[in-house]
Parts: structure tokens; C-alpha cells; sequence
């Protein structure tokens, strides 16, 4: 694969900007439909909250385990012990006659924003005490987890522009430090840190149900149009949720390809957060460019090259297009692979590294009703279009979709490496290849 094209995009400091405006208000509210019903929903305006139902279970399971009944008691809230673990708000030393908030004020990271402690909420009160305290999944997310969030000009935007959000909006608050605590699962696994990790997956659990019932009252009463900046930055961390595995591991039954028929939607589940993303974009229309996302937006953009004017011929190309009949007289209506396929040999001349990213994730953007049938009945050239473009973001380095497309690519390659079209096996050496599958 080619690794041109991926040299460090220019750096710009995006203004911290908020936008607001009433124009958009009808259009968000058809919008939350699309992020919070499936097309299956009900139809007399009641929400279908599958994803907040799930995260309600998770947080029940979590809740049900006997270290919370009373077995381990004593047992501590810090994720190290305790002469190994500072406060994170201690980055330098404390200054003389201080109290502990005017250090949080001093030192904190988060310094510059002047945090006046607040009476807690109903949520805060509810926050269960065997958890990861607050302050240190903000802390994790500030230092580390941001590192991780797309591109290099994406990175630069949550590290200036967030912070003064997270503050002022309650459920982008959540967002983040679900994420983060989400993040310390990934990196402190439950067998070798058992007690740890499950603070962690409690964290998460509780996190995510409040962000997503806090989004979505948000996006009912009209108060997102407050920010458009909280309200693009939490839908993306929404994205990033979905994105994930619930619990990582070799299980192949994750898979959509795996799955049981009546289950096979619910697992592609993850597929189908494009598409409210693309419509909380269309709602927005000109607003979304001048929000302090712009830059990463604009950055995704890209000039889709024609199939029969590609800058060379390769043995990949020939085959898909062979094996997809496409043609010179082809297009978007009579063919649904012509558009996917499009976007998929476009990519191939990128690269798929870190600062190509905003790029290869606005695939699943692209991906009609059509293509996604055919991927539910497991058809080979939609699943071979898939798996090429899952196998590419493996090599992203982001370890929120790693661990899901490394996960599908390999169900994919398993379905298909019996198929007795030659052409199928030679398009499958690629992805085959980046999840150690001998074909």
C-alpha cells in the first residue's frame, strides 16, 4: 500500500468560537431522530434508545459484581497504590498557605478556566463510589487519551478549544470522561488488574448513560443550538462510543458475519453512526465550517478520482471493478458498489496513516441503505469492499476502531477464504494480510 500523502497536514490554532442560532432548530430536532431511533423505531414520536439501554444493562452488570456486595469492603478508589499514585491536579508543588481548591486552580491543567466548584447535580450525587473519581479520568483524557482522538490537526483542537466546553456543557463533561475511562480499560487489562479495571468499566458505564441521556434532552429542547461547538464535540465522542467493542477479545460471535440472522442488524449497529452524524452536519450546513471543527472538516475532504482515471493500473483495481461490474457506462443508480468502490480506490492512494484519518473514517458517511443490505446478507463484493477499507484502519493507530476493524476484517477474511472465485481470494491477500490470517 502507498504511504504517500501522508505527510503532517499545517497547524493552526482554531479560534475557540461558540455559534448559535434558531434558524436550525426544526432541522436538529428531525436530526435527534436520526442519532436516537433506528429505522425499526416506533413511530408515535416515543425515543428508541437501544444505545442508552445497552449502556443501562452494562452499568447493571457492572453494579452486580461481588466486589460491589461487600466482598472487598475496604477496597481503595485509586487505580495504583497509593504511594505510587499522586493527585492528578499535582503537577507542581502546591503554593505556600493554599487550600486544596485554589491548587486545583494554580496547577490544574485546566487552570485557565477559573473552575468555580458547583453544588453537585442529581447525576453527580447518583455517581456510585466504587467508580474512577472524576478528576482522574479528566486528568488521563488532558494528558493522554487526546493523543489518540484522529489526526495531528484534530488532536490540536481538543487540546486548545475543548476544555472551556467540557466545563459549560454537562453532557460533553460525560463524553469525555467516558471516553477516558474507557481508555484506562483498554490499557489496564481485567486480568492483570482486575479491581482496577472494573473501577474503570464502572466509570464508563455510568458516564456514558448520563452523556447520552443528558444528549439527547439536549438535542430535544433545542439548547445544543447554545453551542454547535459542544454539540459537533460530543457527537463525535458518541461516534468514538459506538465505534468500540463492549469487551474486547477473540470472540468471533462480535461480528456481524458471525452473528446469528436475527442479530446481524444489531451488530452492524455500529456501521449506521454515519448516518446520524451526516445528518447533524446537513442541519448545521455552513455553521459546522465555522465551528472550531472546521479545520478537521475541511481537512477530511478529498478529490475522489475517477475510476478510469486512476494514476496507475494495479491488479487490485482491475480485479474490483471486474468483479463488481463496473464499466465505463456504470453509475451511483444502477450500480451500489460504484460509489463505496469509488471512495475505497481513492483511499488506496492516500495511505492509511494518522494524519489521513478524518479522511478514511468519513467512508462509513458514504455507504447508502443498499450497500448495508447487501452486507447483511453476507454478499462478497460488499463484504470484500469492507474489508479492504477495515483492514486500512487497522494501521490508523486509533485503539477505539482498531480493535473493531481488526475484529470484522478477520470474520470477513474467515466467511470469504473459501470461495472458490479466484478473483475473491486475490482480493483478500490485502486485509488477510494486516490481520495475520493465512490464507
Amino acid at each position: 500500500m502507498p504511504e504517500d500523502g501522508c505527510s503532517d497536514n499545517d497547524q493552526q490554532n482554531a479560534p475557540c468560537t461558540q455559534r448559535s442560532t434558531k434558524a436550525h432548530a426544526r432541522s436538529l430536532e428531525n436530526t435527534h431522530s436520526l442519532i436516537f431511533k433506528t429505522s425499526e423505531g416506533p413511530k408515535d414520536g416515543r425515543p428508541c434508545t437501544e444505545v442508552s439501554q445497552k449502556v443501562e444493562v452494562r452499568l447493571q452488570n457492572i453494579l452486580e459484581c461481588d466486589y460491589l456486595q461487600g466482598s472487598s469492603p475496604n477496597a481503595r478508589r485509586t487505580v495504583l497504590p497509593k504511594n505510587k499514585y499522586e493527585d492528578p491536579t499535582a503537577i507542581t508543588a502546591k503554593p505556600p498557605g493554599s487550600s486544596t481548591r485554589a491548587k486545583i486552580t494554580y496547577i490544574s491543567p485546566l487552570s485557565r478556566l477559573n473552575i468555580t466548584p458547583l453544588p453537585p447535580t442529581p447525576s453527580m450525587v447518583g455517581q456510585p463510589d466504587q467508580m474512577t473519581p472524576i478528576l482522574q479520568t479528566l486528568h488521563h483524557f488532558n494528558t493522554v487519551t487526546y493523543c489518540s482522538m484522529g489526526s495531528q490537526l484534530a488532536q490540536q483542537v481538543i487540546k486548545t478549544c475543548m476544555h472551556k466546553l467540557v466545563v459549560e456543557n454537562p453532557a460533553l463533561l460525560h463524553a469525555v470522561n467516558g471516553v477516558s475511562a474507557e481508555h484506562l480499560c483498554h490499557l489496564i487489562p481485567a486480568d492483570q488488574h482486575p479491581h482496577q479495571h472494573r473501577q474503570h468499566r464502572l466509570a464508563a458505564a455510568y458516564h456514558w448513560k448520563e452523556a447520552l441521556r443528558l444528549f439527547r434532552s439536549d438535542l430535544e429542547s433545542g439548547v445544543v443550538l447554545q453551542s454547535i461547538d459542544a454539540l459537533i464535540s460530543t457527537m463525535m465522542l458518541v461516534c468514538v462510543h459506538q465505534y468500540m467493542l463492549d469487551d474486547p477479545g477473540p470472540d468471533a460471535a462480535k461480528s456481524f458475519v458471525d452473528a446469528p440472522l436475527e442479530r446481524r442488524r444489531e451488530c452492524l449497529q455500529w456501521l449506521e453512526m454515519g448516518k446520524g452524524y451526516q445528518a447533524v452536519c446537513r442541519s448545521l450546513g455552513d455553521l459546522v465550517l465555522q465551528s472550531i471543527w472546521g479545520p478537521v472538516m475541511q481537512d477530511a475532504g478529498y478529490v475522489v478520482l475517477p475510476f478510469w482515471n486512476h494514476l496507475q493500473e494495479d491488479r487490485t483495481r482491475t480485479l474490483f471493478l471486474d468483479l463488481c461490474g463496473i464499466t465505463e457506462q456504470s453509475s451511483p443508480e444502477d450500480n451500489p458498489f460504484y460509489v463505496p468502490l469509488g471512495h475505497l480506490l481513492s483511499y488506496r492512494h492516500l495511505g492509511p496513516c494518522l494524519n489521513n484519518f478524518a479522511k478514511l473514517i468519513a467512508f462509513v458517511g458514504k455507504l447508502d441503505g443498499k450497500f448495508k443490505e447487501l452486507l447483511l446478507r453476507l454478499e462478497k463484493r460488499a463484504l470484500l469492499i469492507l474489508a479492504h477499507w477495515l483492514a486500512m484502519m487497522t494501521r490508523t493507530q486509533q485503539w477505539w476502531i482498531s480493535q473493531r476493524s481488526a475484529t470484522e476484517c478477520r470474520s470477513i477474511v474467515g466467511y470469504l477464504m473459501r470461495d472458490e472465485d479466484k478473483r475473491v481470494r486475490t482480493l483478500l491477500e490485502y486485509p488477510a494480510a494486516m490481520v495475520s490470517v493465512s490464507l
